[in-house]
């Protein structure tokens, strides 16, 4: 008897396809994930978290130089740039890059440091301080380059939601590890698969909500899929370019900055700005899962030939 064993890039781009596909022609269903995005985000955070040691994140914490650079250019720099740009370029698409760009470090990058390489503690700690400062910093921005009259989330929510998702899966990842290892362990043998299938429900959702775009706005799907590569090719290279040290500490730089909180700024830009801001975000998770395996390829080049 032949057994075949599927590579984890196949199954990766198996599952990237299929939940699309799925929430695309079946809206329906996703629409009943849809609501639950947060909850499948901090699942997935909470299963590549098991790897991290608290002393390692701590250790980035006490030498913050590089943090505090990366943050900066992520949460000032690189969407004041962006904006200023595409507002000059195509202003249609200057508040939805705004919004994307400016937004934290996702909860989902974890995972991908654990598929294509980075530092761990640095993404972490990326995530947790973007986290923290962005209900402030994105509504200050917001508010003066568009004011008040156009910008009205409210900052409690935006604090609450975030806490929740990021802190929640920290906790339970420590607890788990201190009181039950012998799941911790299971949990981390089986982070991939487990992990896909929040990557299934994730996608399903996402692009459920936003289905009748693939069949009545040909034109702005387009236009809003090659926004969002070009966004995840910029934000790649300002992350690996900004970040200085070794190979892991420039790809944790570059994960820092391609996977950021999408859902997030879906979900909001949805309810306060309409489907058409959100559509940047949501169509993002097309670059932000499928980007996974040119970048493990790249970084798989790269250590062949150094």
């Amino acid at each position: 008897m032949i057994k075949f064993k599927i590579s984890n890039d196949v199954v990766l781009l198996l599952a990237i396809a299929g939940s699309v596909a799925s929430g695309v022609l079946i809206p329906s269903v996703g629409l009943a994930l849809e609501p639950y995005l947060l909850v499948w985000l901090g699942a997935l955070l909470f299963l590549n978290l098991l790897r991290l040691k608290p002393s390692d994140l701590v250790l980035t914490f006490t030498r913050p130089r590089q943090l505090a650079i990366l943050s900066a250019i992520k949460l000032l720099v690189l969407p004041l740039a962006i904006y200023a740009a595409v507002y000059i370029v195509y202003r249609p698409f200057a508040l939805p890059c705004l919004l994307l760009s400016g937004i934290s470090t996702g909860l989902g990058a974890p995972f991908v440091a654990n598929l294509v390489g980075g530092r761990l503690p640095l993404i972490v700690g990326m995530i947790i301080v973007t986290s923290l400062a962005v209900p402030f910093v994105m509504p200050a921005i917001v508010y003066e380059l568009l004011g008040g009259s156009e910008f009205k989330i409210p900052l409690g929510q935006m604090i609450f939601l975030l806490s929740a998702a990021l802190f929640t899966p920290l906790a339970a990842g420590w607890l788990t590890k201190r009181y039950s290892p012998s799941v911790s362990r299971f949990a981390d043998e089986k982070s991939f698969p487990l992990s896909i299938v929040f990557v299934i429900l994730i996608n399903f959702g996402m692009f459920a909500k936003f289905s009748e775009y693939f069949y009545s706005e040909t034109q702005f799907l387009l236009q809003t899929v090659a926004a969002a590569f070009l966004l995840f090719a910029a934000f790649g290279l300002v992350g690996y370019a900004a970040t200085f040290g070794d190979r892991q500490e420039k790809m944790a730089g570059l994960v820092s900055m391609m996977y950021v909180n999408n859902v997030l700024v879906a979900v909001f830009a949805l309810q306060f700005f309409g489907s058409q801001v959100a559509a940047l975000a949501a169509l993002y998770n097309i670059p932000y899962y499928a980007g996974i395996i040119p970048i493990k390829k790249i970084i798989l080049r790269l250590n062949v030939t150094k």
